[in-house]
């Protein structure tokens, strides 16, 4: 009876600890501080999702959000606010490109990435729409980055 009763005990508690990891399947992006970004990405059950970075900022500040949605219009599953960290100059100083990874924390903890990226400074622009907008560290997101809810 005893081991009866640890086992469901036991499997009453597996749905706490579940969690789903996404994975980007493709390079993409390249926006000054990350900016808004969109770039596909798989559940491990291959599942195909979308997968939106927005590190922008607006005349209120920072919107930073991370959304997963499925690849149609209209058909959001998760958005969540939460802190971007680590897409920062390159750390030896220099304007030199470099891989580097970044993450994101959601406010209440249950969603967190780590971000590959590759980081090139823009230095030079010309046309219309210039100016600091486009001048200063661009991130791309590499393949492989991760999103995992808890």
């Amino acid at each position: 009876m005893k081991k009866h009763l640890l086992f469901l005990l036991l499997a009453m508690s597996m749905p706490l600890f579940a969690q789903t990891t996404y994975t980007t399947t493709a390079d993409g992006c390249g926006a000054k501080n990350l900016g808004y970004c969109r770039l596909p990405i798989m559940d491990q059950n291959g599942q195909q999702f979308d997968l939106t970075l927005d590190h922008r900022n607006t005349a209120s500040g920072p919107i930073d959000t991370l959304t997963v949605s499925y690849p149609w219009p209209g058909a959001q599953t998760l958005s969540v606010h939460g802190a971007y960290s680590g897409f920062v100059p390159n750390p030896n100083g220099t304007r030199n490109a470099y891989y580097g990874a970044g993450s994101f924390l959601s406010d209440d903890g249950t969603v967190g990435g780590n971000i590959q990226f590759y980081a090139y400074y823009v230095g030079v622009c010309s046309g219309r729409g210039c100016g600091p907008v486009v001048v200063g560290w661009h991130f791309k997101v590499l393949l492989g980055s991760t999103v995992t809810i808890q």
